[in-house]
């Protein structure tokens, strides 16, 4: 059973690079420069893969480049009037000046120090620029139109430079005088190339005049004129110091290359003027290929390259081809730009090619080791369909000149050549598709809304001559549809043909029998694809509604549908043995399907435009597909390598985690934080934290472990503290680690690590709520210890005062602000001073001081609902009164230790103490009587004091009840050395309470009210 895929990945593309213009060549040979439209792609000639792209945004678009004789410096001119100088190994600028040209720059040339550079624009001017200092050295004007040629002289000791121009004239230069030195008119039109013998004392000029001039450098006079019959763009010069036998040449002589509007290397002696030898096929292969049209040049560019002893030529088409000076035969191929890509197939035994069909006549075949490509012509119109027979030497291809062809791969040296060609079809032949079992048939069809079966004979023979291919026979022909037939395919055993139209039907039919069988509707629009599974029978079409759909070819029903592009399906093939489904679609997607839960399993994202082609191998382990980005992605398929990735990331990690855990056990804190940072553990990471600060000396441990490790782990620590900081239950530990951090670590390097903004933007917010909540609790907690104190001195009796420490002061809240400021007895017992004098004080002190004195209760006021359990409890605390009499001494220490109790008390506790009251005043408490019986007056309701926040059982009065007796002992004597009755002590008392929680309400409002607006300014800061 095949293994199911999961996931594929780009191994290799094969990219436009090329879209026109001058090409420069590295003096090594190793490196070739083309531009492509705002871009410069260097390419390494020996794979044809571009190593190297030099791009930029704001420039404009490339109009001219050189590179240096020595090849360290390459220099681009741009549209934007604009010159850069690239280092282009490393892919940077280094400089860019402004060209000061009005117009664009559309010729460069270098002397042979690389130090000066001359630049021709359309502005009919000439700068000279010194590389080195960076300034230019000469501004020449003379012509009148664009310079469209420069080349300086070969000796730099002379300092010359030549310029031709559209005004047929050649310019000789002297820089040292700054002035032209000659004019050579004897061309009739433009001069398109000049060349220089090997000791520079010939020049030589050709243009599209059809003739080639030979000019001495001694007088500047021309020596001779040859005709050369066609429009010139490139003139080179042989190498002197050998004979080419293989070009029919046997001694060594003085000769000339020319390339021009035939597309034919011809060789030429220029010391006799004699033709020597004429390239037999010219660069396209097929002169009636209509890409070229009447009156366009063939060539565009030549370059000699002594390094790789071959010319490089430049064609119309934006191909480059590698001639090999011996004999002119092609080395290497390279296709600039593919244009749209309709179909494209794997080639040879062992599929080592491919087979492309582009938006041109002509197919290309591509080696993929070397990106080397074959030009097949033949067709006469765009090739829209190709097919690969079983062996994969067999290649048919169909076109919209209405006819196919059968091509054969010779093994030997991996050339192509067209075999057979049949011609039936009465319009555009959109699908073919061969056999699978054996090459006896090809199956096509098209526009013409019929399917032709075509025999191959088996006795065919390969031919050298497109002139000389065999004429193919049909053997079955079918009108299928009532629109165009978009696909064919052929079924694995070779007896079933299924066709697939633009009238939203596929049809499934009988080839040997020759008959219909049925047809497969229910699609919205037209089908673009059909396909057989290759283990069931079943057929999977793909259409223009977005849908996939499986077909029974039994019983004609929709078995499964598949919906999840946006846009067209172009393409689908079956995968694993039929178990999943690959789909390409006009949105640029290729979808992984699994068909036994209809699942996408992946959605590959790497086309800019419609996928017209897609294939895989036989081995199901490579996938190809293009489409109209001329983009060709060969993906691999991973499954495989992902699992093993994911085994051994596993099994480390299973051998971290225990040698972490072994680093725990041993204590060693610097090497277990620092393994479980790398490892991404934030929960690991906080019990190392806390285990450290258990340890004695924990902080200080924490701040050297802090303080090893690296800045990558520093940088995934502040990480997890920011997480830590937004849980209360962690920000405390969050906090101390960033104060370690930022103690330890120099400032400069947190401030430039890669997230610094966002980890600052993540940690204020929440650790300025943090900190207010702390102010909050701070300020509870000093409000309750000062409410302590100030019982205790509201209960101290004359005979007995207990010294108060001085209460801890609040944040903005101070014990006199709310009580007022204490009177002199207050002081004394403050002071811890039993003086008489300090009872004696004058009435009017004495009532103020009682406020003063009074016991601040944190419960709220009774609400009007509550009067009747008030009433109840004083009521009890009367009836026990009445029953015990006076309080006795005893009960009032009692009640003192109860106020004096620092922990908060719950029930139990106040009732313990209760006990204990009535034990030492020796008097049983009667049990309860009902409320009408308890409370004998309406005043005996009121007097009810409470303690308690009533807000939580936390801090040290919640939950615990103060009753107005509780204190009765001491206070009572208080009051009446006052000279006050109890009722109205209570009612002051209660007075001052009412004071203290009004202010400390408006304190707390106040505080909300700052958090509040501190907070809503820093989100506003963080938007």
């Amino acid at each position: 059973m095949a293994s199911m895929k999961t996931n594929f990945r780009v191994s290799s593309k094969i990219e436009a690079f090329y879209t026109g213009g001058k090409i420069s060549l590295s003096n090594d040979g190793s490196h070739m420069f083309c531009p492509f439209g705002n871009d410069v792609n260097v390419l390494d000639t020996q794979t044809g893969r571009v190593v190297h792209s030099l791009k930029q945004e704001d420039a404009g678009e490339v109009t001219c480049l050189i590179v240096a004789p020595d090849d360290q410096v390459l220099v681009i001119a741009y549209s934007g009037l604009i010159l850069k100088q690239w280092n282009w190994l490393e892919e940077t600028c280094v400089r860019t000046w402004k060209a000061i040209h009005v117009a664009p720059v559309v010729s460069m040339a270098f002397d042979s120090t690389s130090t000066l550079l001359a630049t021709g624009s359309s502005d009919s001017t000439i700068k000279v620029w010194d590389i080195i200092k960076q300034y230019c050295t000469h501004n020449l004007k003379g012509s009148q139109v664009v310079v469209n040629l420069l080349e300086f002289h070969p000796d730099p000791s002379k300092l010359l430079l030549f310029s031709a121009s559209a005004d047929n004239v050649i310019r000789v230069w002297n820089l040292t005088t700054g002035k032209c030195e000659r004019l050579l008119e004897k061309h009739y039109s433009a001069v398109t190339s000049i060349a220089f013998n090997d000791d520079a004392s010939l020049l030589f000029s050709a243009g599209r005049d059809s003739i080639v001039t030979i000019w001495d450098l001694g007088d500047y006079s021309a020596r001779r004129t040859i005709p050369v019959f066609e429009p010139l763009e490139a003139i080179l010069v042989m190498p002197k110091d050998r004979p080419f036998p293989g070009l029919g040449i046997e001694s060594v002589g003085d000769y000339i290359v020319t390339c021009g509007g035939q597309g034919a290397l011809k060789v030429w002696d220029y010391s006799s003027g004699r033709h020597l030898f004429t390239q037999s096929a010219d660069l396209l292969e097929a002169s009636r290929s209509n890409t070229f049209k009447e009156g366009e040049t063939r060539v565009s560019q030549a370059l000699m390259s002594a390094a790789l002893n071959s010319i490089v030529v430049a064609t119309h088409d934006h191909n480059i081809v590698l001639f090999s000076v011996d004999d002119f035969k092609i080395t290497k191929q390279l296709v600039g730009n593919n244009d749209e890509i309709l179909d494209v197939k794997f080639l040879s035994a062992d599929e080592t090619h491919l087979a492309v069909a582009s938006n041109s006549d002509q197919m290309k075949i591509f080696e993929l080791a070397t990106l080397n490509c074959q030009i097949l012509t033949g067709h006469t119109d765009i090739i829209v369909a190709i097919d690969v027979f079983k062996k994969g030497s067999l290649l048919v291809s169909s076109s919209k000149d209405n006819s196919v062809r059968l091509w054969q791969m010779n093994s030997d040296d991996n050339t192509i050549c067209c075999i057979a060609v049949g011609r039936g079809h009465t319009h555009s032949v959109l699908s073919v598709t061969a056999a699978r079992l054996s090459r006896k048939f090809f199956v096509s069809g098209g526009e013409d809304l019929t399917f032709k079966v075509w025999k191959v004979p088996s006795d065919l023979k390969k031919h050298s001559s497109n002139d000389e291919v065999t004429a193919l026979s049909v053997s079955y022909t079918a009108k299928a549809h009532d629109k165009s037939i978009n696909s064919l395919a052929v079924s694995p055993n070779d007896k079933l043909l299924a066709t697939g139209s633009q009238d939203r039907t596929a049809k499934l039919w009988h080839l040997e029998k020759e008959a219909f069988l049925g047809s497969f509707r229910g699609h919205k629009k037209g089908i673009w694809c059909v396909q057989f599974s290759p283990t069931d029978q079943a057929l999977a079409t793909s259409s223009a509604d977005g849908s996939i759909r499986i077909w029974s070819i039994t019983d004609f029903s929709c078995v499964k549908t598949f919906e999840g592009h946006d846009a067209s399906v172009l393409k689908v093939s079956f995968l694993s043995r039929g178990m999943q489904l690959l789909s390409s679609g006009s949105d640029g997607l290729l979808k992984l399907w699994t068909i036994k839960n209809n699942e996408c399993v992946q959605t590959f994202d790497e086309h800019d435009q419609k996928v017209w082609a897609l294939t895989p191998d036989r081995a199901e382990s490579r996938v190809v597909t293009a489409g109209g980005d001329s983009t060709i992605m060969i993906w691999e398929d991973i499954t495989e390598v992902e699992y093993e990735e994911k085994k051994v990331k596993e099994e480390q990690l299973v051998m971290r985690e225990q040698q972490l855990s072994n680093l725990l056990q041993d204590k060693k804190f610097v090497r277990a934080l620092g393994l479980a940072v790398t490892l991404n553990q934030p929960f690991k990471v906080l019990n190392i934290v806390k285990t450290i600060l258990d340890e004695p000396d924990g902080d200080g441990l924490l701040a050297k472990t802090i303080g090893k490790l690296d800045a990558d782990q520093i940088g995934l620590l502040l990480g997890f503290i920011q997480a830590w900081n937004t849980n209360a239950k962690h920000c405390h530990y969050a906090q101390m680690l960033l104060s370690v951090i930022i103690k330890s670590c120099p400032s400069v390097d947190l401030m430039t690590s890669p997230n610094a903004k966002e980890m600052i933007e993540g940690l204020l917010p929440y650790s300025e709520r943090h900190y207010q909540r702390m102010n909050r609790l701070l300020q509870q907690a000093m409000f309750v210890e000062y409410t302590w104190q100030l019982m205790r001195r509201a209960t101290a009796s004359g005979s007995e005062n207990i010294p108060m420490v001085n209460p801890p002061a609040m944040d903005g809240i101070h014990g006199d602000d709310v009580l007022g400021e204490p009177s002199k007895k207050n002081r004394s017992l403050i002071d811890g001073d039993d003086s008489d004098e300090a009872d004696t004080s004058s009435s009017e002190e004495e009532e103020g001081d009682t406020i003063t004195q009074r016991p601040i209760s944190l419960r709220k006021p009774p609400a009007k609902g509550r009067q009747g359990t008030e009433a109840k409890m004083e009521g009890e605390d009367q009836s026990s009164d009445g029953e015990s009499g006076m309080e006795s001494e005893s009960g009032g220490q009692s009640n003192r230790r109860l106020l004096l109790r620092k922990e908060p008390l719950n029930k139990t506790g106040t009732e313990e103490i209760q006990r204990e009251g009535r034990a030492n005043t020796g008097v049983e408490r009667k049990p309860r009587r009902s409320m009408r019986t308890r409370y004998g007056s309406k005043e005996s309701k009121e007097d009810v004091v409470q303690g308690g926040d009533g807000e939580g059982d936390d801090g040290a009065a919640d939950g615990v009840m103060v009753k107005e007796d509780a204190g009765r002992g001491d206070s009572a004597q208080t009051d009446a050395k006052a000279g006050k009755p109890p009722e109205e002590a209570a009612v002051v008392r209660r007075a001052s309470l009412r004071r203290a929680k009004k202010l400390l309400r408006k304190r707390s409002l106040s505080a909300d009210r700052n958090r509040k607006r501190r907070m809503r300014s820093t989100k506003l800061k963080t938007r």
